[in-house]
């Protein structure tokens, strides 16, 4: 595959057909496969309204090429991704959170993992933009989830220049890596919402960039008691070819309302959840030395005593490193999401105006 043109704020003329213009940026290496909104002057102008940055502002250099995302830049891969404007403050955000350096994005934008970069949205923003947090949250149906998670996708392509089979070296891929964006369903959660676990206030909105892979189902229909239950999850997420097994890293937990409530009913927090999925997310020496695929190419193991059969490993590097959310409709199904170990680390942060004061609604930005 050739490298694709460098993306620009360039003007183009083209005929006035979205086949044509969509024929012209998929030539040029500009667009995920999928068809792309025209990012005309007027709908840059409307996407622009929904910040105060200036458009010729640099935010940051993305990697792996380092080019400058400016806001302007942004705001055409948000028109491109069909985003409405109002969407504009959460994908900032999400772009800011992913440059922090515990989230080594460069070695996101060009592993041989498949791992994606999920958008967690919590706080009021969530029912102002009607972000899904219910039922076929990760599937499709809606605007906000679906474009949210494609707009950053397109910005770490088309400016980052993470390009599948030349920089962006995932062996297969996956299907999140088109978009990847859910909000917490904080109103049927039973415990405090992610973000004020994090350290923020309820009233903020927040994005949470967490570098998953796909999300494995996890089904639990015939638990009586918290540990039964959450064995299952344990089982889950230990298998011997994750990364956790031989990188310990994190793991976010989306359980369903109705595993979150049959958990928090026997007066179970999540201190008392991670704890517990810490102790029983593991797997024998044994195990993970003769039949892991990374065992012996990791950095030796100083808390394990690997000459020990039967010492056991744990997929995550404590219990603060697993994550929990409430998000999902009706059923005893939850989601395990693992990462790719302990390259990388998730980022929160506060969606605000440009000196840093928290926003209350995006309406602050076009009052």
């Amino acid at each position: 595959m050739n490298a694709p043109k460098i993306f620009t704020t360039d003007q183009l003329r083209v005929l006035d057909s979205v086949r044509e213009i969509n024929n012209l940026f998929h030539e040029r290496g500009w667009t995920d496969g999928l068809p792309i909104i025209p990012p005309t002057e007027d709908a840059l102008g409307e996407m622009l309204r929904y910040t105060d940055y200036a458009a010729s502002d640099v935010l940051c250099e993305l990697p792996p090429r380092g080019a400058e995302a400016t806001i302007e830049l942004l705001a055409i891969n948000c028109v491109m991704a069909g985003c409405l404007p109002k969407y504009f403050p959460v994908v900032i955000t999400a772009v800011k959170a992913a440059m922090v350096e515990k989230y080594n994005l460069y070695g996101r934008q060009t592993t041989t993992n498949p791992a994606a970069h999920l958008v967690l949205i919590n706080g009021p923003i969530r029912k102002e933009l009607d972000v899904n947090c219910a039922g076929q949250c990760f599937g499709p149906g809606w605007r906000a989830n679906a474009t949210i998670g494609r707009a950053v996708r397109l910005i770490f392509r088309n400016i980052g220049g993470a390009i599948p089979q030349v920089t962006d070296m995932s062996t297969h891929g996956m299907p999140a890596r088109y978009t990847y964006c859910i909000g917490e369903l904080e109103e049927e959660s039973p415990w405090e919402p992610l973000h004020v676990e994090l350290g923020h206030a309820r009233d903020v909105s927040t994005v949470t960039i967490f570098p998953g892979q796909c999300p494995v189902n996890s089904f639990e229909h015939v638990a009586k008691t918290p540990h039964r239950y959450l064995g299952t999850i344990a089982s889950t997420m230990a298998h011997l070819g994750t990364n956790g097994i031989y990188r310990p890293g994190e793991s976010m937990i989306v359980f369903a309302p109705e595993g979150a409530k049959f958990i928090a009913d026997f007066g179970w927090s999540k201190l008392d959840i991670k704890q517990a999925l810490f102790e029983y997310a593991r797997q024998k020496v044994k195990d993970a030395r003769d039949r892991g695929g990374w065992f012996h190419a990791t950095e030796p193991k100083v808390w394990i005593d690997i000459s020990n059969d039967d010492a056991t490993m744990p997929v995550v590097k404590s219990p603060e490193s697993i994550f929990i959310v409430v998000a999902g409709g009706p059923g005893r199904h939850n989601l395990v999401i693992p990462t790719t170990g302990d390259l990388t680390e998730c980022v929160t942060l506060p969606i605000t105006f440009k000196d840093g004061r928290p926003i209350r609604s995006v309406r602050d930005f076009v009052n």
